[in-house]
């Protein structure tokens, strides 16, 4: 059903709606809104107006979550966000990869730590099991 689905829809799932950023491998990119009176922020939100928000058939003072989650959508189409909005959407969705790039989370390490730093920590967490090590000052 995600061939109906393209850029800039809005979609109405189970529990919440989503906009489509993309469709890849007949899998709709989305990201979830949520909306503007819900306390956790997160930095990759993207505030709608409320222009915006009518013209998509939303309630007022939504947030766009800019998280990619990638689904096959079962969910009708009830609306579709602007061009500026797509734009604000793309340009959080590239400035949150950078963000992930730069904290080594995107993308996942498949492979472990070097030999030498588990070696390291190895050494600088195990301690004297004897108890006699020397505690004294040396001027």
């Amino acid at each position: 059903m995600t061939q109906s689905i393209s850029y800039a829809d809005v979609v109405r799932l189970h529990r919440a709606d989503a906009v489509c950023v993309g469709v890849l491998a007949g899998r709709a990119l989305l990201c979830f809104l949520v909306p503007e009176a819900e306390n956790t922020r997160h930095r990759a939100d993207v505030a709608l107006s409320w222009c915006e928000s009518a013209q998509a058939n939303l309630p007022p003072e939504m947030r766009v979550r800019c998280v990619v989650n990638e689904r096959s959508v079962r969910g009708p189409v009830v609306g579709q966000l602007p061009p500026p909005a797509m734009q604000r959407i793309q340009a959080m969705l590239m400035r949150e990869r950078s963000s992930q790039t730069v904290e080594g989370g995107w993308p996942h390490r498949t492979t472990p730590h070097s030999k030498a730093h588990s070696h390291a920590c190895m050494q600088k967490n195990t301690r004297s099991q004897h108890g006699n090590a020397r505690t004294g000052y040396y001027a």
